[in-house]
C-alpha cells in the first residue's frame, strides 16, 4: 500500500459497520468517486474501488484474485487454534465466488446448468403456487412481519425444489444461511462468528452428504442429482466441491433474494406509479425489478486480493493488499447513469452492476428477478400495501444492504 493519508483523504474513509452508512452509503461512495477513485481505507485495511469503470475491470482483472477471504475471516483466529475451524479453511476457499481461472470456469459451467433460461422458465408455475399460497396466507390482511412471512419463505421454497431437498430438512437448512452469511459477509468478523461458522458448515455437511448419498442411489431430475452426475463424469467434481457448490446455491439463492425482496417492497411502496406498473403483469415488473436492483440494490460489494502489484490511478497496489469493488458504487456513477438516484422504470440498465459482470455474472441472475416480478404483480393486483413508520436496522453486512425486519400493512384491494 503507499497513499498518502492527509486530514483531507482521512474524513473520507468508511466504516463499513456504522449504522449510517448501513443505512445510506451513497454519499459516501459518491464523495469517493470523484477525486479518490481508488482510496487506501485505514478503517478497513484495503482499498476501496467505487467508479463505475473501475469496478467493472476489476472484476475481469488478472491481477486480482477471487481467492480471497479466508485469511480476512481467520485474521483474529490464533495459528494454534486453527485447526478448530478447520471446515472453515476447508470449504470457505471452494466456494465458486472466491476461485479463479480454470477451477472457477469449471464448476461455474457445472452449476450454470442449472440456472438456463429454459430451466427458468419451467420453474414460472412453480413461483406463481408458492407465490400464491403466500398471500393466501396473508387472507384479508393487516400488519405482517414481511421478512419472516415473505422474504423468509419465497426464495427457500424455491431453491428447496430446485435441489430437491425433503420437507424434513428444510427448516435446519436455510437456518443455517444467516449464520453462513453472519461471518462471511460481516462488516467485522469476530472469533465468535468464525467459530459459530464451522459449526455450521458442519452441519450443513452432513445434511448435504446424506442427500448427495441418496441422489446417487436414487437419482432424480433435481441439481443435487445433476451435479452428482457431474462429480463422476469427465468435468470431475469433487465431494467437497460439490458440497461447496450447495452451500453458494443456498446462500445466494436464499439470502439474496430474500434481502432484495425486502428492499424493494420498500421502494415500491413509496411509488404508486411503479406500483400501477407491476400490477397483474409479471412481464411489466421486470423493468421496475432491474431498476431496483441498480439502485437501491442488494449487493454492496465484493472483495478481491492483488495476485502481484501495479499502479492503479497513480495509487501503489502491493501484492497481498486487500480490495473493496463496491458495486454500490458503480450502480450510482454519474458518468455511466443519469440522475442515479433517481428510480426510473425505462432506464437501461445494461451497464447495472448488480449481478456483477461478465464470467463473475451472477449465475442465478434470471431465477431472483422471475422471483421478484412474479411476487410484486401478484402481490400488488390483491393488496394495497404500505410500510408504517418504524426504526429500520440494518445488517451488519459489507456484502448485503439488508433490513434486519420490516413491518408493512396489506389491505385486500
Amino acid at each position: 500500500m503507499t497513499q498518502l493519508i492527509t486530514g483531507d483523504t482521512a474524513d473520507l474513509d468508511i466504516d463499513f459497520a456504522d449504522p449510517a452508512f448501513l443505512a445510506n452509503p451513497w454519499p459516501a461512495l459518491m464523495a469517493l468517486q470523484q477525486d479518490n477513485p481508488v482510496f487506501w481505507s485505514e478503517r478497513n485495511r484495503g482499498w476501496i474501488i467505487t467508479r463505475h469503470a473501475d469496478v467493472k475491470a476489476a472484476y475481469a482483472d488478472k491481477r486480482l484474485s477471487s481467492a480471497r477471504g479466508l485469511e480476512q475471516i481467520l485474521r483474529d483466529i490464533p495459528q494454534e487454534d486453527r485447526d478448530k475451524v478447520s471446515a472453515v479453511s476447508k470449504y470457505i476457499p471452494l466456494t465458486v465466488n472466491r476461485l479463479d481461472g480454470r477451477d472457477h470456469m469449471r464448476v461455474r459451467t457445472l452449476m450454470m446448468k442449472a440456472f438456463t433460461p429454459a430451466i427458468v422458465r419451467s420453474l414460472g408455475p412453480l413461483i406463481q403456487s408458492i407465490v400464491d399460497r403466500l398471500l393466501d396466507d396473508v387472507g384479508d390482511g393487516g400488519e405482517i412481519d414481511f421478512g419472516e412471512r415473505i422474504s423468509a419463505m419465497l426464495p427457500p421454497l424455491v431453491i428447496q425444489h430446485l435441489l430437491g431437498i425433503p420437507e424434513s430438512e428444510r427448516n435446519t437448512l436455510f437456518g443455517l444461511v444467516s449464520d453462513f452469511t453472519a461471518t462471511t459477509a460481516a462488516a467485522r468478523v469476530t472469533p465468535a462468528l468464525v467459530y459459530k461458522l464451522d459449526e455450521t458448515l458442519k452441519t450443513m455437511n452432513a445434511i448435504f452428504s446424506d442427500l448427495i448419498a441418496d441422489r446417487e442411489k436414487n437419482p432424480g431430475n433435481d441439481l443435487i442429482s445433476l451435479l452428482v452426475q457431474a462429480r463422476d463424469g469427465k468435468a470431475r467434481l469433487s465431494q467437497d466441491e460439490l458440497l461447496a457448490s450447495f452451500h453458494a446455491i443456498i446462500v445466494a439463492g436464499a439470502e439474496s433474494t430474500a434481502h432484495t425482496l425486502t428492499t424493494q417492497i420498500v421502494q415500491l411502496c413509496r411509488r404508486p406509479d411503479l406500483q400501477d406498473l407491476v400490477r397483474g403483469d409479471p412481464e411489466a415488473a421486470y423493468p421496475v425489478v432491474t431498476e431496483l436492483l441498480r439502485y437501491p440494490g442488494t449487493v454492496k460489494a465484493m472483495t478481491r486480493l492483488a495476485a502481484e502489484s501495479f499502479t492503479w490511478h497513480d495509487q501503489q497496489i502491493e501484492k497481498g493488499d486487500l480490495l473493496w469493488i463496491m458495486n454500490f458504487g458503480a450502480n450510482v456513477d454519474e458518468r455511466v447513469f443519469d440522475a442515479p438516484l433517481e428510480i426510473r422504470a425505462d432506464r437501461d440498465n445494461r451497464e447495472s452492476m448488480a449481478f456483477g459482470p461478465g464470467l463473475h455474472h451472477c449465475i442465478g441472475h434470471m431465477l431472483s428477478r422471475l422471483e421478484l416480478a412474479t411476487f410484486f404483480a401478484s402481490a400488488f393486483d390483491r393488496y394495497d400495501i404500505s410500510v408504517p413508520e418504524q426504526d429500520m436496522q440494518y445488517h451488519p453486512s459489507f456484502v448485503f444492504y439488508a433490513l434486519k425486519s420490516l413491518k408493512t400493512n396489506f389491505r385486500k384491494r
